[in-house]
C-alpha cells in the first residue's frame, strides 16, 4: 500500500479506534501532558484544528477542557471521519469534521486560521521532505501566539534502541498473562507497519526551529512515542 493507505481500510481504522487503550501505552498521560501545555497558553484557545485526527480523540479532550473553543477534525479516511463525527456529536456546532490529505497543502483552504493545531500519530506516514513542508504550512496557518503539538511515532536513535522499543510495545500489548510470542508475531505483521516513515524527534524539532517556531521542545517521550511542538511568535 502507499503512504498511509492502510488507514483507509475500514477494519484497520475501526480496530485501532476501539482498541487504542490496549495497544498504545500511556494514552492518558499523553493527553494529560498535551492539555497541561495548552492550559499554559497566554492567548485564548478559540479555534483548534486536529490534523490526521483519526476518530478525534485528541480534539475531544481539548474541546472538553476548553468549553469556549471550537474545533475541526481533518482526516483523509472515510471510516475515521465517521468515527470522529460520532465522537464529536455531543459538542454540536462547536465541532466539525472535514476530509484532508496531508500529502498536499490543500487542507489549508478548509482549516483557515487556528489558535492551536494538534496531530496524533498521523504525520509519520509522510516522507521527510513532506513532513517539513507540512510544518511550514502549519506555521503559516497558526495565528500569532498559536501552538502546535504533535503526538507521534519517532525514529529510535539506533536499531538496538528500536528493538528495545518493539519489545516494550509487545509486552504492553500482551499484558502480564498474554502470549508474548504470538503478540510479537502479530506486532511485526501488523498491516499499517509498512506505512510508517519515522524521523528522529531531534531532527523534527530542528525543522520547527528553522521554520520560525519558538519554545520548541519534546514534552513527553516513551521509547518511539513522543509529544513535541512549539509556538508561533506573536511578532
Amino acid at each position: 500500500m502507499g503512504t498511509g493507505e492502510a488507514w483507509r481500510d475500514r477494519e484497520v481504522a475501526t480496530r485501532f479506534a476501539t482498541e487504542r487503550a490496549a495497544i498504545v501505552p500511556e494514552s492518558r498521560a499523553q493527553i494529560d501532558v498535551l492539555l497541561h501545555i495548552l492550559r499554559q497558553r497566554e492567548q485564548p484557545t478559540a479555534r483548534v484544528v486536529d490534523l490526521g485526527s483519526g476518530d478525534a480523540v485528541l480534539l475531544d479532550a481539548v474541546l472538553s477542557a476548553f468549553p469556549d473553543a471550537s474545533g475541526l477534525a481533518m482526516d483523509y479516511a472515510e471510516t475515521m471521519r465517521e468515527l470522529a463525527n460520532a465522537r464529536l456529536a455531543r459538542f454540536g456546532a462547536r465541532a466539525a469534521v472535514a476530509p484532508a490529505d496531508l500529502r498536499t497543502s490543500d487542507w489549508r483552504a478548509t482549516a483557515r486560521a487556528a489558535d492551536v493545531i494538534i496531530s496524533g500519530f498521523a504525520i509519520h506516514h509522510l516522507p521527510d521532505p513532506r513532513k517539513r513542508a507540512l510544518y511550514g504550512e502549519i506555521f503559516a496557518t497558526l495565528s500569532p501566539g498559536g501552538t502546535f503539538l504533535n503526538l507521534e511515532h519517532v525514529a529510535s536513535a539506533t536499531p538496538v534502541v528500536g528493538a528495545i522499543h518493539d519489545e516494550a510495545m509487545i509486552a504492553f500489548r500482551a499484558g502480564p498473562e498474554g502470549d508474548l510470542a504470538a503478540t510479537r508475531t502479530a506486532y511485526h505483521a501488523r498491516p499499517d507497519k509498512a506505512d510508517n516513515i519515522l524521523a528522529p524527534v531531534e531532527q523534527q524539532c530542528l525543522w520547527l526551529r528553522d521554520l520560525g517556531f519558538a519554545d520548541v521542545d519534546v514534552h513527553w517521550k516513551w521509547f518511539e512515542l513522543a509529544l513535541f511542538g512549539g509556538r508561533k511568535p506573536c511578532s
